[in-house]
Order: structure tokens, then C-alpha cells, then sequence
């Protein structure tokens, strides 16, 4: 459950984090004394900026401060109540998410994909296509690399992760050599029909023969 939204997988908003902690002290004092109490530093615990509000007179400028988890956890701590205790215990669990979904690598390789998915995608507008031109030219490659349906790209086996974006980048690399989406979407079925006879040359297994995985965009419930 999120107690108070984490920004950018680190970064807590201090005004939401002043309002759960149910603070007496208004933001502006509140924040100083803390900044000033316990030398934190900006640039390494904290960012500010200026926020524009609008108001029913107008817009105005407000001052705002992203946290670190580590400042955030701090300044839960010395609340020192049970709200407090509550905001440091759930950082501190999102900490530990945020490291083990670091230290998974089925996820940084999805995550590469993702990227060059995204590159594919902007090649694709820059020859004046569009989004849904990508979404049929990457499935139709998809139902070459598993010789019919294919799966979900977040259910792949990590094999099959790498396998794909390799594919893809192969499309994003000859790109140039393109004058039509039809050119391009031969290339990106060839290149995955090239990558499923590697893997079953290699390990004489099909991309279909692997079982799905967790979702990858559920590892950390």
C-alpha cells in the first residue's frame, strides 16, 4: 500500500510528507528547522525548487523540496510518534523493493528492451509514422520469433528479454538503409527470425518452448 508517493523510485515530495506526518508547525518553519537542526545538505539530501499554484486570484510561486529516501526516513524518526514510526518503517521497505528490484537482473534486461522498444518507436514517427504503425510492425515480429502467438513481453524469460532486444536493435541499427514502414517491418520479422534460429541452433529450444515468468512489472508485491 503507498502511504506517501515515492518519486522517480527516491524522491519523496516534503509537503506530502509534512501532511501524513500531521505536523503542528506550518511547512515553511517546519522544514527550516529540520534542514538547519540536522545539517542537511542540498544537492545530497534534498533538492528546492519553485512550484507555481494557482489560486483563484491566480497563479503564485511556492517553495518545495524533493527528499531523498534517506532524509525522509530521517525526518519521520524524529517525529517521534506513531505516525513517525509509520512513515520510517515504509521507507524503509521501499528501500529494501528498490534494491532487490537493482539487483535483478531479468529486470535491467527488460529495461534495456523497454529502450530500445522506445527507439524503435521514435524511428518509426521520424519516418512518419505512428504509434500504433510501431505497435503492429513490433507484433507482427513477435508472432515470427514465436511462430504464432507471442507473449508478453513482461512474462519472458530472461533469454527471450535479451533475444528480443537484440532483434531490436538490429531494426534500430539499419533504420537508415529504410524508405518505407513496409521495409522496416521485414527487416524487424527477419531480424527476429534470426535470433530464434540462434537460440535454437545454441540451446535447441524454441522461444515458445519456455514458460511464462512473474510479470516482471510485479516483482516487488
Amino acid at each position: 500500500m503507498e502511504l506517501i508517493k515515492i518519486y522517480q523510485g527516491n524522491l519523496v515530495d516534503a509537503r506530502e510528507l509534512h501532511t501524513f506526518l500531521e505536523s503542528r508547525q506550518d511547512f515553511s518553519t517546519w522544514m527550516r528547522n529540520r534542514i538547519k537542526r540536522f545539517k542537511f545538505k542540498e544537492g545530497e539530501d534534498y533538492t528546492s525548487f519553485h512550484k507555481i499554484v494557482e489560486r483563484e486570484t491566480g497563479g503564485s510561486k511556492r517553495h518545495d523540496f524533493a527528499l531523498t529516501l534517506n532524509m525522509a526516513k530521517e525526518l519521520a524518526m524524529v517525529e517521534n510518534n506513531d505516525k513517525g514510526r509509520e512513515a520510517r518503517r515504509y521507507f524503509i521497505e521501499a528501500e529494501q523493493t528498490l534494491i532487490r528490484l537493482k539487483q535483478n537482473k531479468r529486470l535491467q534486461s527488460f529495461l534495456k528492451l523497454e529502450a530500445s522498444k522506445d527507439k524503435l518507436l521514435k524511428n518509426i514517427e521520424n519516418k512518419g509514422g505512428d504509434e500504433q504503425d510501431f505497435i503492429q510492425i513490433d507484433f507482427e515480429a513477435r508472432k515470427v520469433f514465436f511462430n504464432g502467438k507471442p507473449l508478453e513481453d513482461e512474462e519472458l524469460h530472461i533469454a527471450l528479454i535479451k533475444a528480443r532486444d537484440f532483434a531490436t536493435e538490429m531494426t534500430n541499427l539499419n533504420f537508415e538503409n529504410f524508405e518505407s514502414l513496409d521495409e522496416v517491418g521485414e527487416d524487424h520479422k527477419r531480424n527476429h527470425q534470426d535470433v530464434r534460429d540462434l537460440l535454437q541452433e545454441n540451446t535447441g529450444k524454441l522461444p515458445e518452448s519456455l514458460k511464462p515468468e512473474k510479470n516482471i512489472k510485479k516483482l516487488d508485491e
